[in-house]
């Protein structure tokens, strides 16, 4: 199929006129692909002139550049032949990429394994049968003109598969040969439908490290027997040393239908505990201690232990918070749209029902009425054939009615099981803790000559106040569950969070280095977006660095240099090697990073380091984490570890250091278990277990009348501050930086009197033509599917769109948006009323030569908001999505950061495009002091944190933050229904929490469903 076909099958109408156009042409070589226009016609697209096909496919490959996936040529890109495997179908379509490969894969194998002659053929099967193949780069071709794209899984399989083609006889060894087993396996496991025959019965495996089990015998002594961390007993493996040739540098273990591949590092680590596999009796109390004094520690992965709060690892027990409590809205204007008379088969469920209904039913015949209301819904009856038939359909379903034969329920399908570190819970609360923490004292005067910025008076009580706690904390009994361990800043966003962090860390090694005791290494887990802010920070904080180096354990910068070999993610564990009681045996854990003095100078954990990771990259190395003895954890928007559910937040209780410090701006985004889960988490014990938090401080909320909620709240925030008292730091803006502007936040939505936010007129706009028809076509499509559909999907899937119109009646065709002239793209614009009323703004900010944030989530109205924008003010609007990257890959990639300060340096007037999520923490913009959410995030937490990103220290002009709105003639609008959601979730500044979120569940309820 041709491309141009592609796309036209794709698009429809508006796909025939964009293949019409002329677009960049691109050539697959080994690599990837090149797109590419002639040099002239290059230059004047960077000018502006060309197609619109043209500009919408450069903006595609300049995002896909800011995310480090394309590299600029001459007159085009590269992209990268697994970045283009990889590549989200709707960029795909806009580049005129070739559809999905719709064939499979069959491999036939012939010879052995363990021969030479192995060979492995792959055919793909397509409807008509067979056919021959060649593959370039991401590309597989059939012909010279037919082409397919392939997945990352395929791509996967066919390089594994090639790069086995290419090896000479007397390298397809057996270990060459199960290896490409193994691979074609993962591929398989991946997504590429491919039929490998018997091997698919054949679990190929990689040990991450070699530990060791010792075995009691009846005299006292202990036998020694490797273990490869797969969950193989010693009796298994006492069977099959035999199968090895140790004279051999590498190797392979069959056991049953699963074959282990060991490198030469893993044949030494055998070869080390077989050597020396027997204990004698009056030895083995030195092994247990010193058990490196036996074996070699950088060959075989001896237990390092965790901290005193894990029990163990195992399968993650779910935690039930339980319901929230959220009030009804009818964002689908149902109580004034009387619902089709097919929601009759819904609402009558026995045959007394039934005759109400054709009761009431004729006695609105006889009043000429169109609707009727039965239990409790209005209900459509202007057609009476309808509604006759509907009510026939009833009658004969009761009547036809008999007992249904019992059926056995089906076995249950097999659910993934999750496995983490387990812990020993502080379920009480502990008394001690905030008297001990009460007579702490600063450990040591700082020495502010040391750092490169003076502190402001907040951020020096701030100091103290960590460095009252860390002193206290390092001497307290560490082997002790309720010890001191940590703290939560919860400083209000601007106030330098990270400055007084940094100045902490830096006290502690001076003070471990003058007691002359380790200077431990010091973790900062944040996320990915402030990686490369941390690392600025430090080099603006000190005078001179007090860290050995800085690691940045993520991918793409430090993580594979700390990898075991061949490792996979720890996160991937067999639950099934889990006991009866959910624990595994400690033999059976793999570790992925080296750490331990086992690793030498490949160790992670070395001292006066900075390891900078994400919460992600925690929770998939967190059996290694955990190991770790830190001195300082630093837990930056620690608001990700709020949910005791999380494979992140289990990790984050379960990592072992002198002193936990969780800072973040909203101690609370969805419910106080999110403040419950940070304390516990920072101070175990100072709140008690979730029952105790639960029946103490949840409770009295939930159980208050209505109107005395409010009051409740402040009460129980009051009670909660004093009950965590020094364990937790929590300053306003306001109240600490006296010389801030001011800043208004300025709604386009009717406000109730006394709110936080001033209704502005001017920010709202009526809709009319053909968003007000599309928008009333969703509302009357929704009242005919309710009476049949299971109304949880189909209710989520009308808000979404009704969100969507809201932003752009015809924001799904983006070719035919494309536009060519400022003159075209204001036209397109009109046709939304938001967009309208973010013009005039526009234009208005514009005149006073100031800078404005657009903050959306839609990646489609970024692309053209950015094309329109570009047209209309002449300048290079900038995007910062989850796709910008975070921390720098290449020399000539943008990161986040360096496009805002490209941002700020243009003089006068300027936008920039961010999403509230990728740039909504830890970014600092104080360039601009506009902000403008066209389309609202759900959690106000989140909008709060990406407003603030102008609100900061640094900031010198009035700060305005604008929520513009669309409203409907005749109902509330989804824009007015979401900022009373929202405003109903914020709570007042004197309470412990900020906003709440609004979670689905809250959003079905708010629906009445």
């Amino acid at each position: 199929m041709a491309f141009v076909d592609v796309i036209k099958g794709l698009l429809g109408k508006a796909g025939e006129e964009l293949a019409a156009q002329p677009g960049f042409d691109f050539q697959a070589d080994s690599h990837g692909l090149n797109f590419y226009l002639p040099k002239a016609a290059f230059v004047a697209l960077q000018e502006g002139r060309g197609s619109t096909l043209q500009k919408v496919q450069l903006i595609t490959l300049r995002m896909l550049e800011e995310q480090g996936l394309a590299n600029p040529l001459p007159n085009g890109f590269m992209v990268l032949e697994a970045d283009l495997a990889g590549l989200e179908a709707e960029q795909a379509d806009l580049l005129r990429l070739p559809p999905r490969l719709p064939g499979s894969f069959a491999a036939q194998i012939s010879g052995r394994t363990g021969n030479s002659s192995f060979r492995v053929a792959l055919h793909l099967k397509m409807t008509d049968g067979n056919a021959p193949f060649t593959r370039k780069g991401p590309l597989l071709y059939l012909t010279s003109t037919e082409a397919y794209r392939l997945t990352p899984a395929e791509l996967m399989g066919l390089l594994a598969w090639e790069h086995h083609q290419e090896l000479q006889p007397e390298q397809r060894g057996e270990a060459a040969n199960l290896r490409l087993m193994a691979e074609l396996q993962t591929a398989a496991r991946s997504g590429m439908r491919i039929d490998l025959s018997h091997f698919e019965r054949l679990d190929v495996v990689v040990p991450q490290n070699i530990g060791v089990v010792a075995t009691r015998l009846p005299d006292g002594s202990l036998l020694l027997c490797p273990s490869l961390g797969n969950g193989t007993t010693p009796d298994q493996l006492e069977k099959r040393w035999s199968q090895l040739d140790m004279g051999a540098n590498d190797g392979v273990l069959r056991i049953d239908n699963r074959v282990v591949l060991l490198d030469p590092q893993k044949m030494a680590a055998i070869k080390e505990v077989l050597s020396n596999k027997r204990i004698p009796a009056d030895k083995v109390a030195e092994f247990l201690t010193t058990p490196s004094a036996f074996l070699d520690a950088a060959l075989v992965n001896l237990d390092m232990g965790f901290s005193i709060r894990v029990a163990g690892i195992g399968k993650l027990q779910h935690m039930d918070f339980g319901d929230q409590d959220t009030q009804k809205s009818d964002w689908f204007a149902l109580d004034k749209r009387p619902a089709s008379a097919a929601i009759i088969l819904k609402l009558v469920q026995t045959p007394e029902e039934l005759a109400r209904l054709q009761e009431v039913y004729a006695s609105a015949k006889e009043q000429g009425a169109t609707s009727l209301t039965f239990a409790g819904q209005l209900i459509d009856v202007s057609n009476p054939e309808q509604v006759d038939k509907h009510i026939q359909k009833v009658q004969e379903a009761f009547e036809g009615a008999t007992v249904a034969p019992v059926v056995e329920p089906d076995e249950p399908d097999e659910v993934k099981e999750t496995v983490s570190v387990l812990l020993r819970d502080a379920d009480d609360i502990h008394q001690g803790l905030l008297r001990k923490a009460g007579e702490a004292k600063p450990f040591r005067e700082p020495d502010w000559d040391a750092y490169a910025r003076q502190p402001f008076p907040h951020q020096r009580e701030g100091v103290e106040w960590m460095m009252k706690l860390l002193g206290a904390a390092i001497q307290d009994d560490h082997a002790n569950l309720y010890r001191l361990q940590g703290a939560l800043l919860a400083d209000d966003m601007g106030l330098g969070k990270t400055y007084m962090s940094l100045v902490t860390v830096g006290e502690y090694l001076a003070q471990q280095k003058a007691i002359h005791k380790s200077q431990k290494p010091i973790l900062v887990v944040a996320p990915l977006s402030l990686l490369e802010n941390w690392e600025d920070e430090v080099d603006h904080t000190f005078k001179s660095i007090p860290f050995r180096d800085i690691v940045v354990l993520q991918a793409g910068r430090d993580l594979n240099r700390f990898r075991v070999k061949g490792a996979e993610r720890e996160s991937v564990q067999v639950a099934s090697l889990a006991d009866e009681d959910g624990q595994m045996d400690g033999e059976a854990i793999r570790y992925a990073l080296t750490i331990g003095p086992e690793a030498g100078a490949q160790r992670l954990d070395m001292d006066r380091r900075l390891v900078l990771t994400t919460y992600q990259t925690l929770r998939d190395y967190q059996f290694s984490m955990c190991m770790i003895d830190w001195g300082m954890v630093i837990f930056d928007e620690a608001q990700n570890i709020k949910n005791p559910n999380a494979l992140q937040t289990q990790a984050a209780k379960g990592l072992k250091a002198d002193f936990k410090l969780l800072a973040t701006g909203t101690p609370v985004e969805n419910s106080l278990g999110d403040f419950w889960c940070l304390m516990h988490t920072a101070q175990p014990g100072v709140l008690g277990g979730w029952s105790q938090f639960r029946d103490n401080w949840i409770k009295p909320i939930l159980h208050a009348p209505e109107d005395e909620r409010d009051a409740v709240r402040r009460k129980v925030g009051a009670e909660l501050r004093d009950a965590v008292g020094i364990f937790m730091l929590r300053r306003v803006k306001e109240d600490q930086l006296k010389g801030l502007p001011s800043k208004t936040i300025h709604s386009g939505v009717a406000q109730p009197t006394g709110g936080l936010l001033v209704h502005t007129p001017q920010l709202s706009r009526g809709m009319k033509g053909i968003q007000l028809k599309a928008y009333d076509a969703i509302l009357s499509d929704f009242r005919e599917l309710r009476a049949t559909e299971d109304m949880r999907g189909t209710a989520l899937m009308a808000l979404s769109q009704l969100r969507e119109i809201s932003l752009h009646p015809r924001l799904r065709e983006e070719t035919q948006l494309m536009t060519n002239t400022a003159k075209d793209a204001r036209e397109v614009m009109a046709e939304s009323g938001k967009l309208t009323v973010l013009l005039e703004l526009l234009d208005q900010i514009r005149q006073k030569h100031e800078k404005v944030i657009l903050f959306m989530v839609t990646k489609r109205l970024q692309r053209l908001l950015k094309l329109w924008l570009d047209q209309i003010y002449s300048l290079n609007v900038a995007i910062i999505n989850g796709d910008t990257a975070a921390v720098a890959k290449k020399a000539d990639i943008l990161t986040r950061k360096q496009l805002i300060t490209a941002f700020e340096a243009k003089p006068d007037f300027n936008l920039i495009i961010m999403s509230p999520v990728a740039a909504g923490v830890g970014l600092t913009v104080v360039g601009a002091n506009h902000v403008v959410h066209l389309e609202r995030h759900w959690n106000p937490a989140k909008e709060a944190q990406a407003s603030d990103r102008v609100y900061r220290i640094g900031q010198t002009k009035e700060v305005h933050i604008h929520l513009p709105a669309v409203l409907h003639p005749q109902y509330d609008s989804f824009d007015v229904h979401l900022d009373r959601l929202l405003r109903g979730k914020l709570m007042l500044k004197d309470a412990v929490v900020t906003p709440e979120a609004v979670s689905e569940n809250e959003m079905i309820q708010s629906l009445g469903l």
